[in-house]
């Protein structure tokens, strides 16, 4: 289709291009679109005017550009509401880990006070909130 329209574009301004005559006799200087009669020729060649403005062009760049603008926009909320998420998440982790690691620690105070009968059960707890701690919350 561009093809088309540039050879389309090439003929007409083939077309439109003049062949312009200037003539000097006796001194004086004239152009015409005809040879001259009497003195001295020098054919000049007019080129063709300029190609009018497309003013269509400017109207669908400016579509074109209004419609990447709306993508990148909705591209960046999207990255938005997934950091939003992402922050959510990692905030209820870390809030859970804090949790884990004072059941941890509870535990281990409570070994530490723990009698001869219990104690072993109590170590058994500390181990067991260690694993879970390190299970949920080292990465």
């Amino acid at each position: 289709m561009r093809a088309l329209v540039f050879l389309l574009f090439a003929a007409s301004s083939c077309a439109s291009a003049q062949t312009a005559y200037k003539c000097v006799q006796n001194g004086q200087t004239s152009y015409s679109e005809t040879p001259c009669a009497a003195g001295q020729l020098q054919i000049i060649e007019v080129p063709p005017p300029p190609p009018a403005v497309d003013k269509g062009a400017a109207t669908r760049q400016q579509r074109v550009a209004s419609q990447l603008e709306s993508v990148r926009k909705q591209r960046e909320a999207r990255e938005d509401q997934a950091r939003a998420r992402g922050a959510q998440q990692a905030e209820v982790l870390e809030k859970r880990c804090a949790q884990l690691r004072l059941e941890q620690k509870w535990a281990a105070q409570d070994a530490v006070g723990a009698g001869d009968r219990t104690r072993e059960a109590a170590q058994l707890k500390v181990r067991r909130a260690g694993e879970k701690l390190a299970i949920e919350c080292l990465h």
